[in-house]
């Protein structure tokens, strides 16, 4: 009868590699149809292999609502283990594959857009010559993104400002630095003044999916500033020049550098909250990441505007 009774329970539970991945992709989707799209299934085979997965746990994962899907407190917390399992099979996955390839040491880095210009060139040259043999690889994106790509091993390391958290990596906070104005010196901006003053001029700015903009977006709003932002633009290169040529503002982390004489520097007297800058990396990190967070921590710490924590 136990082994009947086994038998039975083995047939029943089937939860896979890919219900953990269908899980996620309902997470993000937020609807039974998206994801469905998304899979290449249909709506009624999705919804029943949710449903045995959720009779398998013994609770509901997700509620349904007009809105769409919403995480479930045992969806929430069973989310996180799902994702780790994901996470891990995909690295050795990946790690199985390299070997079959014969591949080399690498370093894949993933690069917020408002601290690729100035972390990238230096730590990677002073990496390039303790280890001449790794081939490296440099990839600039959003963090909603970064995290993504951390998630399904498409990098070693992230490192860029306001980097979200996540239960399955390490956070490690790394500096911080106050946010200034940037803006040509033809538009006559004073070198200190109020935000709202600032923002007197139209404004080009990262956009809203970025961590910085989100930090100027909560100055903007507990200063109750009405900002004229006529551009988002996704690189801090575009950015200055769109400032250089006078057409707007910005506002960006002092670690920014204004790569010319005809931009003027602007401290604000009333900006409340620092730009804080994150490593996002594996609890088990490779040999080549962790030289490269040796270097970039030693240039963080010795930088007169990057305010490293104490350890």
């Amino acid at each position: 009868m136990l082994l009947y009774r086994y038998k039975e329970r083995l047939s029943e539970g089937t939860m896979n590699l890919n219900h953990l991945k269908m899980l996620q992709v309902l997470e993000q989707a937020g609807s039974i149809s998206a994801a469905a799209e998304e899979l290449a299934t249909s709506q009624p085979r999705l919804t029943q292999q949710l449903q045995q997965v959720e009779r398998e746990l013994g609770t509901t994962l997700f509620h349904r609502s007009p809105r769409g899907l919403e995480l479930s407190e045992s969806g929430r917390a069973f989310l996180v283990y799902a994702k780790r399992i994901s996470a891990m099979y995909d690295a050795g996955h990946a790690a199985v594959r390299r070997l079959g390839e014969g591949a080399g040491k690498t370093l894949r880095l993933g690069i917020s857009i408002t601290a690729s210009m100035q972390f990238v060139p230096a730590d990677l040259l002073a990496f390039h010559r303790e280890h001449p043999d790794v081939q490296v690889s440099v990839t600039r994106s959003l963090p909603k993104h970064l995290v993504r790509g951390l998630e399904n091993e498409r990098f070693d390391l992230c490192l860029g400002l306001e980097l979200p958290e996540s239960p399955l990596f390490v956070r490690e906070d790394v500096f911080r630095t106050r946010m200034v104005g940037f803006s040509s010196r033809e538009t006559a901006v004073p070198e200190s003044l109020t935000l709202e003053e600032f923002c007197r001029h139209p404004l080009v700015l990262p956009p809203r999916t970025c961590g910085t903009r989100t930090l100027i977006d909560d100055a903007l709003r507990r200063g109750k500033v009405k900002a004229q932002v006529v551009m988002e633009v996704d690189d801090v290169a575009t950015i200055l020049s769109v400032v250089k040529a006078g057409v707007a503002v910005t506002i960006l982390p002092s670690i920014v550098p204004s790569a010319s004489k005809m931009l003027q520097f602007s401290e604000f007297r009333d900006f409340e909250g620092e730009a804080r800058g994150y490593f996002l990396y594996p609890r088990r990190t490779t040999p080549e990441a962790e030289t490269f967070i040796r270097i970039a921590r030693e240039r963080i710490r010795a930088h007169p505007d990057w305010n490293a924590p104490e350890n």
